[in-house]
């Protein structure tokens, strides 16, 4: 069996992310899988194991045919081709109508899309070519159980996300100054919703330092953030982190992460947070919360009253090192590499064993 992973560029991202790790846990198996990304070198390109092989088509214009030769010439080397994102779906689709690689391969489409509770509206473009895939793969319970609604497809599969664990061996901060450090970790965009956490930072207690991990994926929103901060007057008690490709090697200088997106199917980075054993707060939105709740109900709010988001953190400091513990344990359980390989797998053998190429 052959794979290849299709996405358009390997920025700083949550679905990038879930690609490296499940690239990297399928070379790391002995499956034989290669990447294809539509545009250029990306920050995470580096994340990869280096004997990965990477095809860049450095498209240019997408309405040249050349790039969608380029593209087939190296799809049908493959027996999946798994592909990562609406957009590149829709590009990829293309392929569908001038050369039937749906009907000559296994294409799989791996929905990451973290609005779909705010927005589930779907192009004619992008509901027929899911159609035509092998299978959707959503990366929640709320985006499958709409794909099932829908009838998108015939095959439909939930593969929840998860982070890679990894033992940083970094030698404890010693802090001694009596603040207490809170991260979010979150690239600037509206979803992030980072006017509240702005609001809540502005009611905590002097002694709160807060820093925010996360690229400028939005000027004007950033820009917006930016003035929001100068007109509270709470730029002493902010730093803001811009350039990081890898945040889980930050997260042991913290004593509370933070996330307060109205929307997200992950989120990926509450994931983050359990890997490294930091305790967080996060607003009811996505696959890990329904999962978090049940285990850690003080950790998922169902509201943003700035009140109850700051009596939750002063619970969490009161009981951090017992947390901890517990923490490690639960994403041992939950979050698990070897399910999550069996899972994906499981899903392209199903297909293979099903589909007469």
């Amino acid at each position: 069996m052959k794979v290849v992973q299709v996405i358009d560029r390997l920025e700083v991202g949550g679905a990038e992310r879930v690609l490296v790790d499940l690239t990297n846990l399928l070379h790391e198996h002995n499956y034989d899988v290669s990447l294809v990304c539509l545009l250029k070198e990306g920050q995470l390109d580096k994340q990869l194991h280096s004997d990965i092989n990477i095809t860049y088509i450095q498209r240019k214009n997408k309405y040249n045919p050349i790039y969608l030769y380029k593209l087939y010439k190296e799809l049908i080397k493959y027996d999946v081709v798994h592909v990562h994102l609406r957009q590149v779906l829709r590009y990829v689709s293309l392929l569908f109508y001038i050369t039937q690689l749906h009907k000559k391969r296994v294409v799989v489409f791996h929905d990451h899309f973290g609005k779909i509770a705010e927005n589930k509206t779907l192009s004619k473009s992008i509901k027929s070519a899911i159609e035509r895939c092998a299978a959707y793969i959503g990366v929640g319970e709320e985006l499958v159980g709409w794909a099932k609604e829908n009838r998108l497809n015939v095959n439909i599969y939930k593969l929840t996300n998860i982070i890679r664990k990894e033992d940083c061996k970094i030698e404890p901060i010693k802090k001694s100054d009596g603040n207490i450090r809170i991260v979010s970790v979150g690239n600037f965009r509206p979803q992030k919703n980072y006017e509240y956490l702005l609001e809540l930072i502005s009611n905590s207690p002097e002694n709160y330092c807060f820093t925010i991990f996360g690229q400028i994926v939005d000027v004007a929103y950033f820009q917006k953030i930016e003035s929001l901060i100068s007109t509270l007057g709470i730029s002493n008690k902010i730093n803001i982190v811009t350039k990081c490709n890898d945040v889980k090697r930050e997260l042991h200088k913290f004593d509370v992460g933070l996330h307060t997106a109205k929307s997200e199917t992950g989120p990926l980075v509450a994931i983050e947070y359990l890997s490294q054993g930091l305790p967080f707060i996060a607003y009811n939105t996505g696959e890990v919360a329904s999962i978090v709740k049940l285990e850690f109900d003080n950790f998922i709010q169902h509201n943003f009253e700035v009140d109850k988001w700051l009596k939750n953190i002063d619970i969490i400091l009161k009981n951090k090192e017992e947390l901890k513990h517990d923490i490690k344990l639960f994403y041992n359980q939950k979050f698990s590499e070897e399910a999550y390989l069996k899972s994906c797998v499981l899903i392209y053998n199903t297909l293979l064993n099903s589909t007469k190429i």
